[in-house]
């Protein structure tokens, strides 16, 4: 079972047609409910760290982490995750700086199986209760006209403006961005 499972017991298999949680995983995702998805945050654990990685590798272009990196990411930020009857289709990544007073989305991931349902706005608009007194700061790449428009329509959900922000501004890291893959820097002004 999953949720009682080590690190090591979870750790990934290489290629992915060996990795039994992964295939039981994409064929719970084919055969989805039309029920509502629930959120809940994560706890640094195995099976969430997996759950977190699964998803990662889902949804290119981002970067798939060892499990005990996405622990340490779920430890250190605010993570929560999405479900639908049980089956995790998506998360957000969001953390805070003591130097920085925006709420950094670094994460918004839903995949294919699960998108057009509103998962990627209710899981925003999740982190940004966590934090209700701050700005937003997030980055899309230029190209990913979907993901600006999930944040155009978070913006005006919470009455909220959103404007271009200069890169360099904020730190990359704080953003989850490298640099120079065409990122553009957002600025959400709460009122």
């Amino acid at each position: 079972m999953i949720d009682n499972a080590t690190f090591d017991e979870l750790e990934p298999k290489i290629p992915a047609q060996r990795d039994t949680v992964y295939t039981a995983w994409r064929e719970a995702l084919s055969t989805l409910s039309d029920e509502p998805a629930t959120l809940r945050e994560a706890l640094p654990t195995p099976a969430d760290s997996r759950r977190m990685r699964d998803i990662q590798v889902a949804c290119a272009p981002i970067t798939p982490l060892m499990l005990r990196d996405n622990a340490a990411a779920i430890a250190a930020n605010h993570v929560l995750i999405a479900d639908i009857a049980g089956i995790p289709v998506g998360f957000v990544l969001a953390s805070i700086s003591e130097k920085h007073s925006p709420l950094f989305v670094q994460v918004v991931a839903v995949v294919s199986e699960a998108q057009r349902r509103g998962i990627g706005l209710q899981l925003l608009s999740a982190a940004a209760e966590l934090e209700p007194h701050r700005d937003i700061a997030l980055a899309t790449q230029k190209t990913n006209l979907a993901a600006h428009a999930m944040d155009k329509r978070f913006a005006e959900s919470i009455g909220a403006s959103i404007h271009r922000v200069n890169l360099g501004v904020y730190p990359d890291k704080l953003l989850g961005i490298p640099r120079g893959q065409g990122y553009r820097v957002w600025g959400i002004k709460r009122g």
